[in-house]
């Protein structure tokens, strides 16, 4: 009995140690977590940094001086505004600290002789006086095939303050970053954007874009020029280099038939791209003309490299137009006799451009757009364009006479050479006229109107544009007849003008266009990193 009840005192003993022990060690834990987890924060001053804990430092209130008005805000303002240093005080028990100096950059608060814990500091911020409104455009790009990166470009003459965001009729969403991504979409579907920016004084701007939801190559390459200009004069030539830059339509008069153009002029540097390999596995090398209304990215063949000019440059360099000069029908890239539009017979150009592109890029098909079109004009100025009657072709107003070039097809349901099927154009390009083989064949040539965007002008030489390659080439674009039909040329030295007739031999550069929704997986454009398409 005796030893029973010793029993029982140990066993009280025992539990009343680990009772202790546990809070022992229950106390070391707490401490150690309260010290490990305590709240610090680092305050940037002028000179150096000084770490602090909330109980250090509290910024009582932020107020903005504005219209006569005193508003109390919750953050500091990042632009727009100036501190007011009289009315801004830092305080410790209620009395100003002198020793205080409080600094406003950049849209931060510094903080300069800060010593004591418990100091309390008030900010007046003044509205810098402003009546300018700013200017915004859109650039909106894909990463992926369910979202939508907008970015702002605006500028302000003091500064944006906040950028406001829309997708279609849905909220507003303010932000003072310059980008914003919209998610959660579905590919193909088609948004429009809108941007507002606001300045600090409240004056605003807005711009509105229509996006097809998707990784395209017109986002990314457009995405890739901080300058967008546009340009109203084309009577002299544009010669100065223009890395960086991109131009567009300065209004509705210079869309395509499809809509806003986005074009490169003078002498860039980075409107390179690589896409396809000739017979012989080499790959093929483009310079970008222009971003087409629909999206479609025009392309002008460069050769098999991006340091090649002259004959290298050609698929062909002593080809003719056509085999025939005696009848107004020769300046047709297809033709047929006594019909201004004609399309019953390939021109010998045309010829040799389809059988290259049987050879070299037919296996590319599925990334060609033949519904863009290539624009060989023939609607007549003066004459009547048939047989041998002396006529001057819409291109010589526009390009000589009038120094306008246009874009926009003038019959396109004739003139416009695109495949069979498509919903614009004549649908005439394809091997064989008729019905023999009706294998497409979606390529062509460049425009004098589009060398004309590009920085030539006829009747002038241009050796600093990006078309120069010191060696003759052909266009597609007729200027007239006067007893032998005549269609424009890019000279060796860069002249825009007329050859001697089209039975004149020069060199031929073909012109594609990649389908709206390709998708370029790489390239900044310059010529050691051209852009590529995602295969």
């Amino acid at each position: 009995m005796k030893y029973e009840v010793l029993k029982r005192s140990h066993l009280k003993r025992n539990i009343l140690i680990a009772v202790v022990v546990v809070a022992i060690i229950s106390a070391i834990i707490l401490n150690f977590t309260r010290a490990k987890y305590r709240t610090t924060q680092s305050m940037p001053l002028i000179q150096g940094t000084i770490n602090f804990s909330p109980s250090d430092l509290n910024l009582m209130a932020v107020y903005l001086n504005k219209n006569g008005e005193t508003i109390s805000s919750d953050k500091v303002p990042h632009v727009g505004y100036t501190l007011n240093t009289e009315q801004s005080i830092c305080e410790v028990n209620d009395v100003k600290d002198e020793t205080i100096e409080i600094v406003y950059e950049n849209g931060l608060l510094n903080f300069n002789g800060l010593r004591n814990k418990g100091t309390k500091c008030t900010a007046y911020f003044d509205l810098i006086p402003d009546d300018q409104a700013p200017t915004v455009s859109i650039a909106t790009s894909s990463s992926d095939d369910t979202s939508v990166t907008v970015t702002a470009n605006a500028s302000d003459n003091i500064g944006i303050y906040y950028y406001y965001f829309q997708l279609d009729n849905g909220e507003e969403i303010r932000s003072e970053e310059n980008i914003y991504t919209f998610d959660g979409l579905i590919k193909d579907s088609v948004h429009t954007i809108t941007v507002r920016v606001e300045d600090a004084a409240g004056n605003e701007a807005s711009a509105t874009d229509e996006v097809t939801v998707g990784l395209r190559a017109r986002d990314v390459i457009l995405a890739h020029y901080q300058t967008v200009l546009t340009r109203t004069s084309f009577s002299s030539t544009v010669r100065n280099t223009t890395t960086g830059t991109i131009y567009k339509s300065a209004n509705e008069s210079q869309y395509d038939d499809f809509g806003e153009v986005y074009y490169f002029a003078g002498n860039p540097t980075d409107n390179w791209f690589q896409f396809g390999t000739n017979s012989s596995g080499q790959p093929l090398y483009w310079r970008i003309v222009r971003i087409n209304g629909d999206g479609s990215i025009r392309l002008i063949y460069n050769g098999t490299s991006t340091n090649q000019t002259g004959d290298s440059t050609m698929i062909n360099t002593n080809q003719e137009f056509n085999s025939s000069y005696n009848n107004n029908m020769y300046v047709g890239y297809m033709y047929q006799s006594g019909q201004v539009h004609g399309l019953t017979t390939n021109s010998s150009i045309k010829t040799i451009i389809d059988e290259w592109y049987l050879d070299n890029l037919a296996d590319e098909a599925d990334d060609l757009d033949g519904n863009a079109g290539f624009c060989g004009d023939r609607t007549p100025y003066s004459g009547s364009g048939t047989g041998t009657s002396s006529t001057d072709y819409a291109a010589h107003n526009r390009l000589v006479n009038s120094k306008n070039p246009s874009f926009k097809c003038m019959d396109k349901d004739n003139d416009l050479y695109t495949t069979p099927g498509s919903s614009e154009g004549n649908g005439a390009l394809k091997v064989t006229p008729g019905d023999n083989d009706s294998t497409p064949t979606p390529i062509g040539l460049i425009t004098a109107d589009e060398a004309a965007y590009a920085g030539g002008v006829v009747g002038s030489n241009n050796t600093s544009y990006y078309l120069y390659n010191k060696a003759y080439y052909w266009t597609m674009s007729p200027l007239g007849f006067d007893s032998s039909p005549v269609v424009l040329i890019v000279y060796n030295n860069g002249f825009l003008g007329a050859g001697y007739n089209v039975t004149y031999t020069a060199g031929v550069r073909p012109v594609i266009n990649l389908r709206a929704d390709v998708a370029i997986s790489s390239g900044d454009g310059s010529a050691s990193n051209p852009y590529v398409i995602a295969t």
